[in-house]
């Protein structure tokens, strides 16, 4: 009896001590309809809602108190967890109904997010600005608090934004040709800007997406519009025809900075490990062509001259190079790309759901033959990374 009183009393402290965060919404009613929106993750777990009605997922965990139903807010939502990941957008009500094409309507209506945690405000955010009838404004990382202030209007919620970027420069690439087919073979077509940018209206399900380029070598995306209906933004890279191992590496928004790090032989003797720190040329070329440190990428190298050895390509992340307990580069839908023989040898997308700071993409062996590895762990110097 005494041994299952401690336990009520552990699982009731357990309870009371579980962390609380409160997002609430204000607008001006005058101007324009909001409607706030959450989705997010606890470890394999996804969901989301939106503000409209009262509503639980995530094991209650993730809550909808529901628009009018408090006299400090007009839409509240509640995360009672100490773990996930979360992201908060707001949309125009009739963003998908096209029964308004008006994209100020958002940012007239002077969107306001309270964001507390255990009833302490910790966060205050007045959306800027904009035209578009979705909004995404920030992240939270459960886990210890942090929110990521991201305030970005797109134009509808159903949509699928590319940008199409050059692998070396990094310059957006007009006049690409994009194709987009659905589950069903369905296919539209569209060809990308002067910045590099393409737009298709999508559906809910799974699409596949080829980009081509006259003196480029062909790609391909997969992107998914999830029943959260939420915009998907991915960013493409294109290879000019090469013949030799180029390494590109792309990721999200989030976070800013990764870092590509490449060892392997030296043609002239020994062995070498470049990364941003540790530039290298051999016969006059920069192993490593491009470094971002501003989101997304691409993060070029480029094995101009290979020699005869093992090669091993690895990415950083240097925003949380300290952090033990960091979930943000296995969340950050990085990408690498190896390019060689004027085609597209293989790809690699980073493990979900792990802490980390340094993702084991592959190795090259001696045959040039490409082994995956994809493997995430914590390093504590990154010039220990080989």
């Amino acid at each position: 009896m005494k041994s299952k009183f401690i336990i009520l009393l552990i699982l009731i402290s357990s309870f009371l001590l579980a962390v609380e965060y409160q997002i609430n919404l204000n607008w001006d009613e005058f101007e324009g309809e909001c409607n706030g929106f959450i989705s997010g993750s606890i470890g394999e777990e996804h969901a989301f809602l939106s503000g409209g009605g009262a509503a639980e997922a995530l094991d209650g965990k993730l809550i909808s108190i529901g628009e009018g139903m408090s006299f400090d807010a007009q839409q509240i939502f509640k995360v009672k967890s100490e773990d996930g990941f979360f992201t908060f957008w707001i949309k125009d009500k009739f963003a998908d109904d096209d029964m308004n094409n008006d994209p100020t309507l958002i940012s007239k209506s002077n969107p306001m997010i309270s964001v507390f945690k255990d009833g302490d405000l910790i966060d205050l955010i007045k959306v800027t600005q904009g035209s578009g009838l979705a909004c995404k404004v920030f992240t939270l990382d459960a886990v210890n608090g942090e929110i990521d202030r991201e305030i970005k209007y797109y134009p509808k919620s159903r949509i699928v934004v590319g940008n199409i970027v050059d692998a070396v420069t990094g310059n957006p690439l007009k006049d690409a040709k994009i194709s987009i087919t659905d589950y069903m073979k369905q296919t539209k077509q569209a060809t990308t800007d002067e910045t590099g940018i393409f737009i298709f209206d999508v559906e809910i399900g799974q699409y596949k997406i080829d980009i081509s380029k006259e003196g480029y070598i062909s790609t391909y995306a997969n992107v998914r519009m999830g029943a959260d209906e939420t915009p998907r933004e991915i960013i493409c890279v294109l290879s000019q025809e090469i013949k030799e191992f180029r390494i590109v590496l792309t990721w999200g928004s989030r976070p800013r900075d990764l870092d590509a790090h490449l060892s392997g032989p030296n043609p002239d003797g020994g062995d070498f490990h470049i990364w941003y720190r540790n530039r290298y040329s051999i016969g006059g070329k920069d192993f490593l062509d491009r470094d971002d440190m501003d989101k997304y990428g691409p993060e070029t190298v480029t094995i101009y001259k290979p020699a005869v050895g093992n090669y091993k390509y690895s990415v950083h992340d240097y925003s949380n190079k300290e952090s033990k307990q960091s979930k943000n580069l296995s969340r950050s839908n990085a990408q690498v790309f190896v390019y060689g023989q004027n085609k597209l040898l293989a790809s690699f997308e980073v493990p979900h759901n792990f802490r980390g700071n340094c993702w084991h993409v592959f190795q090259i062996d001696e045959k040039h033959v490409i082994i995956p590895i994809n493997k995430i762990e914590f390093v504590k110097d990154a010039e220990s990374i080989y």
